[in-house]
């Protein structure tokens, strides 16, 4: 998945949003829980509580549909994310883009004025996760429950 919306906070109840139905996130982490569930060596627990969500599954090389089907899901979901941004407890909301880049590692990225609005207008940033690759490797990798790759969970 390339661009996942998260949203969360040391103190924000994600129940209280999943009571409401609507929108399903496509995972969910609580503060105090095991960050990584079923790892024996890694008991780092979670210092918030949110939820992530796919913005756009288009592959990691193709930034250009990823920017497309955000803008499409923004606005979509327009009322569902204010209401989820406004909810107390919450302290960042953000579309993670996920690139691929090869050798020799340099790369730029850039997003139109229509989804910077979009984005903003639900109270949410953008960001850029890189992920270094070359021509034998596949774009896939292990993620926490939180759909991460080695970060921490405060987005």
């Amino acid at each position: 998945m390339s661009c996942m919306f998260r949203v969360g906070g040391s103190d924000f109840d994600v129940d209280v949003f999943l009571e409401g139905g609507g929108l399903e996130p496509d995972s969910v982490w609580r503060k105090g829980a095991q960050r990584f569930e079923h790892s024996v060596t890694n008991t780092d627990l979670n210092q918030s509580s949110g939820m992530r969500f796919v913005a756009s599954d288009a592959d990691m090389s193709d930034l250009a549909s990823q920017i497309e089907e955000t803008g499409d899901f923004i606005r979509e979901y327009q009322g569902e994310l204010l209401g989820l941004t406004s909810m107390p407890g919450v302290e960042f909301a953000v579309f993670d883009f996920g690139c691929a880049i090869r050798p020799p590692g340099w790369s730029s990225f850039t997003f139109p004025p229509a989804l910077l609005t979009l984005a903003g207008a639900v109270g949410a940033s953008l960001c850029v996760s890189v992920y270094p690759t070359s021509d034998d490797e596949d774009e896939d990798g292990d993620e926490d429950e939180n759909g991460d790759k080695d970060k921490d969970d405060n987005g």
